[in-house]
């Protein structure tokens, strides 16, 4: 039997966490929720494995988003990553990381469990994928 994937997923709305966590959860994804970058970095650095990272470019205080999806990709370089953002078309590409799509806040978790689904099976790097859903 295959290995539940786990998934952290930082967001400062608690709704939209406990929202796209009940969805990811459905999909049979684990998820691991965070409020912001501080608590993301440190469920980076614990001892549970993550294998997906759903992380709200727009978060702010001492670690922006753009700073835990790069530190997810030290932590495991082949980390698939997605953004959420208000406004996704500003996400820096200099500020990304390599072959991260991004999704329009509101978002569905299926719209999510679907990005996680392409990436996984095309792997990363779909800048098609990543036109469709901006």
């Amino acid at each position: 039997m295959a290995r539940t994937l786990t998934v952290l997923l930082v967001a400062s709305d608690g709704l939209t966490r406990q929202i796209t966590a009940n969805g990811l959860n459905m999909y049979g994804y684990e998820p691991l929720l965070a409020k912001d970058g501080a608590e993301a970095m440190a469920a980076l650095s614990g001892d549970r494995r993550i294998d997906i990272l759903v992380v709200d470019a727009d978060i702010g205080g001492e670690v922006s988003g753009l700073a835990v999806a790069k530190a997810a990709r030290v932590v495991n370089p082949r980390m698939d990553v997605i953004y959420t953002s208000r406004m996704p078309f500003r996400i820096p590409e200099a500020g990304k990381v390599k072959g991260a799509p991004s999704i329009r806040t509101p978002y569905q978790p299926q719209q999510i469990v679907g990005m996680i689904s392409e990436l996984r099976h095309r792997g990363s790097g779909s800048d098609e994928m990543n036109r469709r859903v901006a």
